[in-house]
C-alpha cells in the first residue's frame, strides 16, 4: 500500500513538472525530437528517399531540400550525426552531377529539376563546397529563366520567371511557371552572388541580369496596378482589385489555389492568398527590395492576415480543400515570411502550440489528406514543420 502511495505521489510530481513546462521549452523538445527523427531517416547512401511517392523515391529532389533546412539549425542546438552532412553532400555531388549533364543542349534527368538544382546550389553555397558543380547549377538555372533567349518577351506574363523545368519546350513556350519556383531560384542565385562577393570574385553579369528581370514576373503575380498586361480571363486591369498580396501564377492559372471571382468589367479576378504571398514576399526580400512599395504592400498584407490555423485567401468550400492540403507548407513559408518581415504578433505563439500538438509520438508530422502537396509523406511534412519551428524559436 505504501509503495502504491509513493508511486502515485511520484506520478503526480512528474505530471506537475511536465505540466509546468513553458511552451518554449516544450517546443525546443518537440523540435529536437523531429530533427533527430529526420536525421535517422537518412539512408546509407546519404540521401532521403520517399517511401510514399515514387516521384520522390530517388532522393534527388528531397535530399537537397531536407539537407539545406537541417543545415540552418545551429550546431550548438542540435548535434548532427557524425558524417551525416558530408554523406548528404556526396549524394548531391554524385546524383545531381550525374543528372545535370554538362552540355547546354542536353536535358537534366531529374524530377523537379529546377527545385533540385536550386536547393543543391543553396547547400553547396552554404557549405562553400564544389564551386565547379555550383557553376553547372547556375548555368542550368539561368538557361531555364523565361526571357528572350527562350523566346519570351516583356509583354508576356511569364517573362522573368521560372517554373518546374519541363524538358523539350519549344522556343516561345513557357510551360509551368509559378512564384514558388521563382522564389527558390532567386534565393539560390542570390546566395551564389553573395558568396562571390565575399570571396571578392567578379560577379556574373548574366546572373545579375536574370535577377533584375525576375521583378517583371513578380509584378505580374502581385497584380501591381502599373502592370497593364492581361492574363487569360482578365478583360481590364483598370478596376482589378489590388491589396499587395500575391497569387501563384498569372500564366499557368490552374496553379492558383484560390477560386477566381468574376467581376463586372474586369473579368476573372484571382484573390491573394497566404502561401503565394509568403513566397512572393520572400522573393522580394531576397532581391533586397525592402525599400520598395511592392515590399511594403506585401508586408502590409501579411500583417493584416495572421491566422495560422488556415490559409487565408482560400475558400474552405473548395472541393480540392487546398487550405488543408498545404497545411504544413503554409506553416513553413508563413513563419519564414513573418520572421523576415519582422512582424510580431500572436502568430508565433499560435504556431508554437500547433507544432507541439500535432507532432506524432515518434517525432514526425504527417498530413493524411496532403497527398497532392506530398504532405502525406512524413519526410516532407516533417521538414516543413522543422522550418516553421526554427523560425518560431528565432522569435523567442
Amino acid at each position: 500500500m505504501k509503495k502504491k502511495f509513493i508511486g502515485l505521489i511520484l506520478s503526480f510530481v512528474i505530471l506537475l513538472v511536465t505540466g509546468c513546462k513553458s511552451n518554449d521549452v516544450r517546443l525546443h523538445e518537440t523540435m529536437q525530437k523531429s530533427i533527430a527523427w529526420l536525421w535517422h531517416q537518412q539512408s546509407p547512401d546519404g540521401g532521403w528517399h520517399s517511401q510514399t511517392h515514387a516521384v520522390l523515391k530517388d532522393g534527388k529532389a528531397l535530399t537537397p531540400y531536407i539537407l539545406y533546412h537541417l543545415l540552418q539549425i545551429p550546431e550548438d542546438e542540435f548535434n548532427r550525426p557524425e558524417g551525416g552532412v558530408q554523406r548528404g553532400v556526396e549524394f548531391i555531388q554524385r546524383e545531381i552531377r550525374a543528372s545535370m549533364t554538362m552540355s547546354e543542349d542536353s536535358l537534366p534527368m531529374l524530377n523537379y529539376p529546377n527545385y533540385s538544382a536550386a536547393y543543391a546550389l543553396k547547400v553547396l553555397c552554404f557549405l562553400q563546397q564544389d564551386t565547379a558543380l555550383q557553376n553547372i547549377l547556375v548555368g542550368h538555372l539561368l538557361r531555364e529563366q523565361f526571357i528572350e533567349h527562350r523566346g519570351i518577351t516583356p509583354d508576356n506574363l511569364a517573362y522573368g520567371g521560372w517554373g518546374y523545368g519541363e524538358p523539350g519546350l519549344r522556343h516561345g513556350e513557357h510551360g509551368h511557371v509559378d512564384v514558388s519556383h521563382t522564389r527558390r531560384i532567386i534565393e539560390a542565385l542570390t546566395m551564389k552572388a553573395k558568396a562571390e562577393a565575399k570571396a571578392k570574385e567578379t560577379p556574373t553579369v548574366s546572373r545579375s541580369h536574370a535577377l533584375t528581370l525576375s521583378r517583371f514576373f513578380l509584378q505580374g503575380v502581385q497584380r501591381t496596378p502599373e502592370d497593364s498586361r492581361l492574363y487569360e480571363g482578365c478583360l481590364s486591369r483598370k478596376d482589378l482589385p489590388y491589396d499587395g498580396g500575391f497569387i501563384s501564377s498569372t500564366v499557368t492559372l490552374a496553379t492558383n489555389k484560390c477560386e477566381p471571382v468574376l467581376l463586372a468589367g474586369v473579368g476573372h479576378h484571382y484573390p491573394s492568398y497566404a502561401t503565394a504571398t509568403c513566397d512572393g514576399f520572400l522573393a522580394l526580400h531576397a532581391l533586397g527590395m525592402t525599400d520598395t512599395k511592392a515590399y511594403a504592400d506585401a508586408k502590409n498584407w501579411l500583417e493584416k492576415n495572421q491566422d495560422m490555423s488556415t490559409i487565408e485567401g482560400l475558400s474552405k468550400d473548395d472541393p480540392e480543400q487546398w487550405h488543408e492540403v498545404m497545411h504544413y507548407y503554409h506553416w513553413a513559408v508563413r513563419a519564414e515570411a513573418m520572421t523576415a518581415a519582422e512582424i510580431n504578433g500572436p502568430w508565433s505563439k499560435e504556431l508554437e502550440r500547433m507544432l507541439i500538438k500535432e507532432q506524432h509520438p515518434d517525432g514526425y508530422y504527417i498530413n493524411p489528406i496532403g497527398g497532392v502537396n506530398k504532405e502525406d509523406d512524413p519526410l516532407m511534412a516533417t521538414i516543413f514543420a522543422i522550418q516553421a519551428g526554427i523560425e518560431v524559436k528565432s522569435e523567442e
